[in-house]
């Protein structure tokens, strides 16, 4: 290294990746993202490409680089594992759609790389102790590796950080299959690759190098004595605090109602702190991404008047944003039961996040006949793109956009909604071809579109609704089974792609279930005549059961989906 004790460098996480071998110390933590971190990260990273943004800059990686050593990851190790997920997962897509070359080229580039001594695969980014034989075995393998096997991924997850390591390659195989849903197959390559390259080139960090562990630890006291690690919520406070002028112990109340109501959802009150400002925000000033908030607020909010005033209207409004994850939030006592069904559909079963805002703006000024119609709208939004697919960032400009229009009440109706989404909501014909091929990867999405369109088939007048049941009470059942006896005439690999098919997935009570296991199809049958799932005992009036008749069962669901997550409601 040069005489400075600190060298600084702006880089593209792939190109870091690139340059050679960097290793976790072993008794560093070990991976610790969850859910939410890797699907932020997807999200960020999905935003970014779609609006061709020159770059998105990731934060900071502090390395401790003697001479002649191979560097240690001394702060960033999460952010570099995750992204090498996003690579390895990338590639085994392209190897999928028969691009070899490029699928290797990833491998050898950002991945692994022969030892030329042992000949052996060598990992370029290294884990601790307790996360590196199995980063290496189960997660950066390859189906190109002979000994590969794609079932010791969950099997093989032995310690917590292993299981999220695989929680989060999962989760990237999933937004993979959303990313590519929208777009034609002959183009799947070429979107894969410009991911890789932005993650090369544009996922920016800004990479320190210091010669010891005294040395990052002086880096880590500078960023924090400057402020520059301090959460979004820290830097919004503070501004906000700084010009309530003598107002401040008002202007600490509300903020304080603030967070103490965000504090009873639970994870990370910072995050959802942040997220609701902005939400609160999108609902008045349209499309704002989370890098953009501070500054806009800055812009915006310069005196002590309109500090106050904006701060009162967060704390008057946070109620009716909480009220969005239950359905038994006292705000919806004045509605109908309808409406407290649709809240709780979104929030239970489908769980998506992007329509937030404007649920929070109906929430905040609809009136209550109109919050029923809407909400039941919303579900139906949120299933069709769900099957059809987003479209890159267009799901969350329109929906932020239609957030601004109810909240400075240019919109004050439903069907005007309705009209606003018209030329992006998937229209029947599109959402029943999309539905007759879907494949649903996440078992609590497929278990309510089969009880959902089962309510259908019983004429049930809000079939979009399904309670709350014990997922041990009722189970999801794959008719065809992932590893099929030899009574079944479907081989290995046809019975692992049938697998993720809506038409190949029945619901059965849990005591049918153990009945049913891997037995025949013959065998099946008698158990699926005697359920009480319409949409299940259906399956039983066939006479064999392979692709050709999950197809047909899907393609016979998907008409009954137009019903179920309809468009209309009476004006």
């Amino acid at each position: 290294m040069a005489a400075s004790k600190y060298q600084f460098e702006n880089k593209g996480i792939g190109g870091l990746l690139r340059e050679g071998m960097l290793t976790v110390p072993p008794n560093q933590r070990s991976y610790a993202w969850e859910d939410r971190h890797v699907e932020n990260l997807l999200q960020d990273l999905n935003e970014a490409i779609t609006s061709d943004d020159d770059e998105y800059f990731l934060g900071t990686l502090v390395l401790i680089h003697p001479p002649k050593t191979v560097p240690s990851i001394a702060d960033g190790q999460q952010r570099l594992a995750t992204a090498t997920i996003l690579l390895a997962r990338i590639r085994d897509r392209l190897l999928r759609l028969n691009r070899e070359a490029g699928a290797r080229a990833i491998d050898n580039d950002f991945l692994r790389n022969v030892d030329m001594e042992t000949e052996e695969l060598k990992p370029r980014l290294v884990l601790n102790l307790e996360d590196n034989d199995y980063f290496k075995a189960c997660i950066l393998s390859s189906p190109m590796d002979d000994s590969f096997d794609p079932k010791t991924r969950a099997r093989e997850a032995a310690r917590p950080s292993n299981k999220r390591l695989c929680r989060a390659s999962e989760l990237i195989e999933d937004f993979i299959d959303d990313l590519l849903k929208p777009i034609r197959h002959e183009n799947h390559p070429g979107t894969l690759v410009r991911w890789v390259k932005f993650l090369e080139n544009s996922t920016s960090i800004v990479v320190v190098r210091v010669s010891d562990e005294i040395g990052a630890y002086r880096i880590f006291e500078t960023l924090n004595d400057r402020g520059l690690r301090a959460s979004q919520a820290d830097i919004l406070k503070n501004y906000l605090f700084s010009k309530s002028g003598p107002r401040l112990a008002e202007a600490q109340i509300m903020w304080n109602s603030v967070t103490t109501a965000i504090e009873m959802l639970g994870d990370d009150e910072n995050e959802r702190l942040v997220t609701y400002i902005r939400h609160y925000w999108v609902t008045t000033h349209g499309p704002t991404k989370d890098r953009e908030l501070a500054a806009q607020i800055k812009d915006e909010i310069t005196g002590e008047t309109k500090t106050l005033q904006f701060m009162r209207d967060a704390s008057l409004s946070i109620q009716d944003y909480i009220a969005l994850w239950s359905s038994r939030h006292p705000k919806w006592i004045g509605y109908s039961a309808s409406t407290r069904q649709s809240v709780e559909t979104i929030a239970s079963h489908l769980r998506i996040q992007q329509i937030r805002p404007l649920l929070f703006a109906v929430a905040r000024f609809f009136e209550p006949e109109e919050a029923e119609k809407a909400f039941r709208l919303f579900v139906s939004w949120s299933v069709r793109f769900l099957i059809y697919g987003g479209r890159g960032g267009m799901l969350d400009t329109q929906y932020s956009l239609r957030a601004q229009d109810v909240g400075t009440k240019r919109i004050k109706k439903a069907r005007e909604l309705r009209e606003a989404m018209k030329a992006y909501v998937p229209t029947d014909a599109k959402f029943e071809e999309a539905f007759a091929t879907a494949r649903v990867s996440r078992p609590h999405l497929a278990r309510y579109y089969l009880r959902a369109i089962d309510k259908t088939i019983k004429s049930d007048p809000q079939p979009e609704f399904v309670a709350n049941e014990e997922a041990d009470q009722i189970t999801l059942e794959h008719v065809l089974p992932l590893n099929p006896s030899a009574e079944w005439v479907s081989d290995i690999e046809t019975a692992q792609a049938a697998q993720k098919f809506l038409g190949n997935m029945v619901l059965l009570r849990a005591n049918q279930n153990r009945e049913a296991g891997n037995a025949s199809f013959s065998e099946k049958r008698e158990v699926l005549k005697q359920s009480g799932y319409s949409v299940t005992n259906e399956v039983s009036k066939y006479e064999k059961w392979t692709m050709d008749e999950i197809r047909d069962r899907q393609a016979k669901m998907a008409k009954i989906a137009i019903r179920t997550w309809s468009l209309s409601f009476a004006d």
